[in-house]
């Protein structure tokens, strides 16, 4: 009697969650609150198929910075769809909710791939301030820039771009500015290209060489700013998680002590809306928590 309604719940539920994932809200609501002219309120059409696109260029590019093998982001897919899937039926007994936990199962490996992407990115970041604090110690000593690379390239925690401002600068064109500039396109962080900049500057005035240490410091300054961010945000994961356990839990603990209970819960329309609304708040805060998961720098 009820499926009907229930294929239009799983329906909404799916389209709420492409809808929160595409960014298709937060457009919205920026571009209403700027007071755009009702003209230029109008969002380009998009369709299902767009939407899902756009996941699959995210997917993509996680697995690729990650440097996860797709046959294993596959399995962890496979493994989550079916996980979900199954702890969906031993929760709800119903196929249809069984199918929407198996979506949400199917996904979890994306928000995996997030929080680990943002972990490398934490290490890269203090790999290459170590980096830079020990170049630029160095070349206030120095004062040649190439000099201090060679001497100190066997300690650098992130040795690869300069390894390859060495190759440059020796086998093919011995300008050191130059050099400096194909360095900073490879290393994509506001502050290294900062310290490239007053590197830069530093050819021409000495003086300048000092500076490079301030940019160090204002770095570090961040970075502490991000351990602590880290640090908050690991928190809040362990206690999301153990409430969505909690929550999750509901269903089945009725299901053992409050068999009457649990009945109405998962049969009658009130208990089948009850349960389509948690679903909807659990899309809804995976969501927000897998756009909150974001470095500082990167």
């Amino acid at each position: 009697m009820y499926i009907p309604l229930i294929n239009f719940a799983v329906f909404l539920l799916v389209g709420a969650a492409i809808f929160l994932v595409s960014g298709l809200d937060e457009k919205i609501a920026v571009k209403l609150r700027r007071g755009k002219k009702v003209g230029e309120r109008k969002l380009r059409k998009q369709t299902l198929f767009t939407r899902l696109a756009r996941l699959e260029r995210e997917r993509r590019r996680l697995v690729q910075e990650v440097n996860m093998p797709a046959a294993v982001y596959w399995l962890l897919t496979a493994l989550g769809a079916g996980g979900g899937a199954a702890v969906g039926r031993l929760l709800f007994s119903h196929t249809f909710f069984a199918v929407a936990v198996g979506v949400l199962g199917a996904l979890s490996p994306q928000l995996f791939l997030r929080i680990k992407l943002t972990q490398a990115k934490s290490q890269r970041v203090e790999k290459l301030h170590s980096s830079m604090l020990i170049l630029s110690n160095s070349y206030i000593v120095t004062e040649d820039f190439i000099q201090s690379v060679r001497d100190n390239l066997g300690v650098l925690e992130y040795p690869t771009p300069f390894r390859d401002f060495l190759t440059y600068t020796n086998y093919i064109d011995g300008s050191v500015k130059t050099g400096l500039r194909r360095m900073e396109a490879q290393v994509e962080n506001d502050y290294f290209s900062q310290w490239v900049n007053v590197l830069i500057l530093a050819q021409d005035d000495r003086n300048m060489k000092y500076v490079t240490m301030s940019v160090v410091d204002a770095m570090a300054d961040v970075r502490q700013v991000q351990r602590e961010s880290d640090t908050a945000m690991y928190a809040i994961w362990r206690e999301y998680f153990t409430v969505l356990a909690l929550i999750f839990a509901a269903p089945l603990i009725f299901r053992v002590l409050m068999r009457d209970a649990y009945t109405v819960l998962v049969m009658t329309l009130p208990g089948q809306v009850l349960l389509t609304l948690l679903l909807v708040a659990v899309v809804f805060s995976l969501v927000r928590a897998y756009r909150l998961n974001k470095p500082l720098l990167t």
